[in-house]
C-alpha cells in the first residue's frame, strides 16, 4: 500500500507536534498505518480501486492523528482521494484551485446530525 492524503496530512501534524498525540485507547498497540488494533489490522485486505468520484476530504488539525479517522480508510481505497487541513481564515492554496477546476463538480457531505431544526 503507498501513502494516502491522509497519511501524509499525519505526518505533516507528527512534524509540527510540539507533544504526543494521545488519544482515547492510547496505550493499545496499534498498527501504525491503517491505526486499528494490531490484532484487528485491515491492511492486508484493503484492495485499492478507481471510482467515478474524488473524494477531497477537508479535516480539523488532529483529524488525521485519530484511530477512528475513516477518512484514511476512503484514501486507502480510492488513491485518487486528496485530503486537506481545514481552516476557514486560510485555506490552502491547492483546495482553492481544486474547487475551482472546471473538471470537477464539489459536493459538500456533512453530518446530518450536526445541523440544527432549521436545516443549518
Amino acid at each position: 500500500m503507498t501513502e494516502n492524503a491522509v497519511l501524509q496530512l499525519r505526518a505533516e501534524r507528527i512534524a509540527r507536534a510540539t507533544r504526543p498525540f494521545l488519544a482515547r485507547g492510547n496505550r493499545v498497540r496499534r498498527c501504525q498505518r491503517c491505526l486499528l488494533p494490531e490484532k484487528l489490522c485491515l491492511c492486508s485486505t484493503i484492495t485499492p480501486a478507481q471510482a467515478k468520484s474524488r473524494f477531497c476530504l477537508l479535516m480539523f488539525d488532529t483529524e488525521p492523528m485519530k484511530p477512528s479517522n475513516t477518512g484514511r480508510l476512503i484514501a486507502d481505497i480510492l488513491p485518487d482521494t486528496v485530503a486537506f487541513q481545514w481552516s476557514r481564515t486560510e485555506p490552502s492554496q491547492d483546495l482553492l484551485d481544486l474547487v475551482q477546476n472546471p473538471d470537477y463538480q464539489p459536493m459538500v457531505v456533512f453530518p446530518a446530525r450536526m445541523l440544527t431544526s432549521n436545516g443549518k
